[in-house]
């Protein structure tokens, strides 16, 4: 199997990739684990694990810079916390073969709304609908699939025409809620290896914070979701060579 230092590496350079955009490496890190030999099972929970560190500390950032809407934001976690878990508990019922295919149509799916049009005019939005929605379906896969959800929310959130700005800054603050929850019940299941863990964890950590620096005071979040819209392809295709 990889070594914890090729871990490490690896963790770093796609969690601060990841991080430009607000979301959570997971959805890229849990497919580089398995194919570099990583148990799909185990790769699972590593990914909730960094995912709950690195959008610690993008969230940590943000908050210090007053950049969290919590009108968005709260009902998000609210919703993602509850479903979080009983997305975890359900993939243990599931063939992995059946996840694999799940999470490569999820990744797909991330792909393609990254380059649906969004609206020039964005709204403000006093409703907690329709984000409670998003953090609820985002919740549940991010216990089912181990991606924390971000893939998902932000896409759905810029579709619907929140403020991309807005939506990048509470993505990660949402994350990392739902991915710990979610990491908690793989825990209580046994299916953490605490060595693959740490060494994906830890890296994670400076590179959400150094991400979402850079973001916000270099890009744009049009520029990062493209990048990520053409990461999440590729990686759907491998994936899906690995399931079918």
């Amino acid at each position: 199997m990889v070594s914890g230092v090729e871990i490490g590496l690896i963790s770093f350079i796609v969690s601060f990739i990841f991080a430009l955009g607000g979301i959570g490496a997971a959805v890229i890190l849990i497919p580089i684990l398995v194919f570099l030999g990583v148990p799909f099972s185990v790769a699972r929970p590593a990914g909730l694990f960094t995912n709950f560190l690195s959008t610690s500390a993008a969230s940590y950032h943000n908050l210090k810079k007053g950049l969290v809407d919590f009108r968005i934001a709260v009902p998000l976690i609210a919703a993602s916390v509850i479903l979080s878990p009983f997305g975890a508990y359900a993939s243990h019922l599931v063939p992995e073969k059946i996840v694999g295919i799940v999470f490569t149509l999820f990744l797909f799916f991330a792909g393609i709304m990254v380059y649906i049009p969004k609206k020039e005019v964005f709204e403000e939005r006093s409703s907690v609908v329709y984000p409670a929605f998003v953090g609820a379906l985002a919740g549940f896969l991010s216990g089912f699939l181990g991606v924390g959800g971000g893939g998902l929310m932000s896409p759905l959130l810029i579709v619907a025409g929140y403020n991309p700005k807005k939506v990048v800054a509470v993505t990660p603050f949402a994350v990392l809620f739902s991915s710990f929850t979610g990491f908690l019940a793989y825990w209580k299941m046994g299916s953490v290896d605490w060595y693959v863990t740490l060494w994906a964890a830890i890296p994670a950590i400076f590179a959400g914070y150094l991400g979402a620096h850079i973001t916000h005071k270099y890009f744009s979040p049009k520029q990062v979701k493209r990048l990520l819209g053409v990461i999440f392809f590729i990686l759907g295709i491998k994936f899906l060579l690995k399931f079918i």
